[in-house]
């Protein structure tokens, strides 16, 4: 069972290295009151891609939260395999998952400088140009976390952090990046909607959080949104780099 586990989360770290988008999709954004959860792990480009099955045992952290209770489901026995989750009361709830870390190795710089400025880490490239760094097998070191809301039989809740690893936060006038004891000021942030009922992306822009972390950007309604954030820096005795991935993932009702 171990073994299963181990080749499961190699799979799907092996493919987020691949991509710039790892989400938590659910079986849908608002269900009945009574209704169970099914999640399945996607990564990919512009909310498309390759679908994972979800084992809250694969991953570091994954805290399931309503407005009754909270649980952390990787703690769960290994034979306790969990295939849906059942509410924590009516409103809002998230799942908060954090992977845990992986390496990944570039054939050379010119390959980590592409990755750089594909995730709007431009400024790191001088930072970066400072440092020793090995002109072929750059090795990284990455992680991947994501949050996911969803509603039980109503709309009503508010969203709230949850791990103390960083995290997205959903408040009334926008959107909180916090960063372990703090927030995430002047960070880029990739945002992305599709409208639900065509498919068609109705919203794609890069913007950075303000001083207080926060971005606050007029999404359109009735679209699945990914807002999607990576911090990239200097590595230590393990490998070159290190870089967090850190997503949310949620729809816009009218």
């Amino acid at each position: 069972m171990f073994r299963i586990l181990g080749l499961l989360t190699a799979m799907i770290l092996g493919g987020m290295a691949e991509a710039h988008e790892y989400w938590l999709e659910p079986s849908a954004f608002l269900l009945e009151p009574d209704e169970e959860l099914s999640v399945t792990v996607r990564v990919g480009e512009v909310l498309e891609g390759r679908a994972f099955p979800f084992d809250p045992r694969a991953y570091k952290e994954v805290i399931w939260a309503g407005p009754r209770d909270q649980v952390d489901l990787s703690t769960q026995q290994v034979r306790a395999k969990i295939r849906e989750l059942q509410p924590f009361g009516n409103g809002l709830h998230s799942l908060t998952v954090s992977s845990y870390d992986q390496t990944l190795t570039y054939k050379n710089r010119n390959d980590l400088l592409s990755f750089l400025k594909s995730v709007g880490q431009e400024a790191l490239i001088e930072e970066l140009s400072d440092q020793d760094l090995p002109a072929t097998s750059v090795t990284e070191m990455y992680r991947r976390s994501s949050k996911l809301l969803v509603h039980f039989g109503t709309l009503d809740g508010e969203d709230s952090r949850r791990s103390l690893s960083r995290e997205w936060v959903a408040m009334g006038n926008g959107f909180v990046l916090f960063d372990q004891d703090g927030v995430a000021a002047n960070q880029s942030v990739q945002i992305l909607c599709r409208s639900q009922e065509t498919g068609a992306v109705s919203m794609s822009l890069t913007m950075k959080t303000h001083a207080a972390g926060q971005v606050s950007p007029r999404l359109p309604e009735g679209s699945v949104c990914l807002l999607n954030s990576v911090f990239v820096e200097p590595g230590g005795a393990k490998s070159d780099l290190k870089s967090d991935w850190v997503s949310l993932h949620f729809k816009t009702f009218p």
